[in-house]
């Protein structure tokens, strides 16, 4: 399955990648994670864990499996989660919009799931994770 979800947000480039570089920095700006802390490696690094804390009480481990601050993207996949999903791989990234001095974020995953879960995991996914991520960082960085 592969969800795509993409927003523009009301700061530039520099702005944004500077909020969302940190692997662990997720909690700051998003409104679906409480509390984001990392299990071993540094903030960038490649093969850091990290474990986010869900208001709903459940827990996310994810792996950084790619970031660059040249190209404003980051790769990571999960390793433990409450979604019915198999290989989640999801990327991250940010295009300056250089007209309006916005950016576009766009955040894709690519899984395996039940037919079954298709109609909600996209829902879940695309619109409660990637969007409300993306208007919880655009409300963040109104209010820096």
């Amino acid at each position: 399955m592969h969800v795509f979800r993409s927003m523009v947000i009301e700061a530039e480039i520099d702005k944004v990648w500077s909020a969302v570089r940190a692997f662990d920095s997720v909690s700051a700006w998003n409104p679906g994670v409480e509390l984001a802390e990392l299990e071993t490696g540094t903030k960038t690094a490649i093969g850091t864990i990290r474990k986010l804390h869900i208001p709903d009480g459940s827990v996310f481990r994810e792996t950084l499996l790619a970031h660059s601050d040249l190209d404003h993207f980051y790769t990571y996949d999960i390793l433990e989660s409450p979604l019915p999903v198999n290989g989640y791989v999801a990327t991250h990234r940010f295009i300056p919009i250089t007209h309006t001095r916005q950016t576009l974020g766009i955040w894709e995953s690519r899984f395996e799931c039940a037919p079954s879960d298709c109609a909600e995991l996209e829902r879940i996914v695309g619109d409660v994770i990637y969007i409300g991520g993306m208007t919880g960082l655009n409300t963040f960085l109104k209010g820096e």
